[in-house]
């Protein structure tokens, strides 16, 4: 089943996202050689109606709500930040009774109330995302970062709307423009009007679902009965629940039949990755594909199956004494954790070296791995050569840290905007990277082990001698 969801989604997905993957430039004022549209405030659109046909009204609802019975007749695309007098479901009604094609803002801090408008329209096809750097983050950037948070932002979160706002600061503004300009025609990502993605097909949905009802029998058939009718008629819910579930399924089949490295690296990530699309081929709905609805639980997804696996190991063990070195292990991992937790979800933390790291492998390899995989595939090499068993309290760690494998192959699809070529590449990066590190951390490990060896023996020869 996982590979006939493989068969006949990616190639679908391919083609859906290839049109609905590009985006559209929106600036203050043009900028000479690049084709965008104009951006006008609401309080403005008199003095500028000469620029309506090539523009987009940006409207704050606290300062200028009053003018939407004037601006919502121009059949122009808008977009909203701030609250309105009107309740969400009156200023929803009358976005959809005039068809407005509405756009909100990606990270608003004063956004909650336009998503929510948004999220209670009846036509959630007429619904953009827009992108774009505040006026008060310019100083942490230069034009080089800040180019490459654009051009991330459509090629791993298919934005459907770049906007430009003028800085206050002394920045290469056109400069900026140009080049985010030119490095999206360069890969294709460009048009001149904004659109966002409208269709799905049923046809995935019914395949995923008979996919997640398969797996998770292997595990529990009446878990599987649970999770169905959730999956199918509350999705919040459902999907989450089945990627968890599914994510048992996946650890507890192949720990008791994966015995050969080679084959079991290539089935946990071949299972994960089904997984993963059919939940990605269950979020086809205009309100997913257009950020409205998330996948929720990201965090809990991520943390149950390895906290499980530990915590079980490590009960099982309480008997035996902590010795110093056991406590700093697991105060390291303590920490690891919960960096591991922060920086997991939709909204996440970045250090400042890790979003460097993060600009120069997007620049060397169109798109970054998770490096908690590159990490975790080493420790599920060590799990299956030592048939998922062993002994001792911090034994559990090493299998608990390769399970990470399985759920943040998974994580990687349950994001609904992103193309799912990304996916799939990031995915294969992981993979190889993961496996490449624990090669060269088993070459170290023989050399290590050779050099202690041929000293041991030195010295024997030298105390033989020395005997005589």
């Amino acid at each position: 089943m996982g590979i006939i969801i493989a068969i006949l989604y990616i190639p679908w997905r391919f083609r859906f996202d290839e049109v609905y993957a590009k985006t559209t430039l929106v600036t203050e004022s043009a900028v000479e050689g690049v084709d965008s549209l104009t951006l006008i405030s609401a309080k403005d659109l008199k003095s500028r109606s000469s620029e309506l046909g090539v523009s987009v009204i940006f409207i704050d609802l606290k300062d200028h709500w009053s003018l939407l019975p004037e601006i919502l007749p121009l059949q122009r695309p808008i977009i909203l930040t701030g609250i309105s007098p009107y309740t969400a479901a009156q200023l929803a009604e009358m976005l959809d009774s005039h068809s407005t094609y509405t756009g909100y803002m990606e990270f608003d801090e004063r956004g909650e109330y336009v998503k929510e408008v948004l999220k209670l329209r009846r036509e959630k096809t007429l619904v953009f995302r827009v992108h774009n750097l505040k006026k008060k983050e310019y100083p942490n950037y230069d034009v080089k970062a800040a180019v490459v948070r654009y051009v991330r932002a459509v090629r791993e979160r298919s934005i459907d709307m770049l906007l430009f706002l003028k800085p206050e600061n002394d920045f290469a503004y056109e400069d900026f423009v140009r080049q985010v300009d030119e490095k999206l025609e360069e890969l294709n990502l460009l048009q001149s009007s904004v659109t966002s993605p409208r269709a799905g097909n049923s046809r995935f949905f019914i395949l995923s679902t008979a996919f997640i009802l398969f797996l998770v029998a292997s595990l529990s058939p009446f878990l599987a009965l649970v999770i169905l009718p959730l999956w199918i008629f509350f999705p919040s819910i459902g999907l989450p629940l089945g990627a968890i579930s599914g994510h048992f399924a996946i650890y507890y089949y192949l720990s008791k039949t994966a015995r050969d490295t080679v084959r079991g690296i290539l089935l946990f990530f071949a299972f994960s990755v089904f997984l993963g699309l059919s939940i990605n081929s269950s979020m086809l709905t205009p309100a997913y594909q257009n950020g409205l609805e998330l996948f929720r639980g990201v965090k809990l997804s991520l943390v149950t199956l390895p906290g499980w696996l530990f915590l079980r190991g490590f009960l099982r063990s309480a008997k035996q004494k902590m010795s110093g070195a056991d406590v700093a292990i697991l105060c390291l991992v303590a920490i690891g954790a919960v960096y591991y937790i922060l920086r997991s979800g939709n909204f996440s933390l970045v250090l400042d070296l890790e979003r460097q790291i993060r600009d120069i492998l997007d620049s060397l390899l169109l798109v970054r791995p998770r490096f908690k995989e590159i990490l975790a595939y080493p420790l599920l090499v060590i799990s299956i050569k030592n048939g998922f068993k062993f002994e001792g309290k911090l034994g559990p760690l090493i299998i608990a840290g390769g399970s990470i494998s399985i759920v943040s192959v998974v994580n990687t699809f349950c994001h609904a905007t992103v193309p799912l070529w990304t996916g799939l590449l990031r995915s294969l990066y992981s993979l190889v990277f993961g496996v490449l590190f624990a090669l060269v951390l088993k070459w170290f490990s023989n050399k290590n082990g050779n050099i202690i060896k041929e000293s041991e023996g030195s010295l024997n020869v030298e105390s033989r001698e020395g005997s005589k």
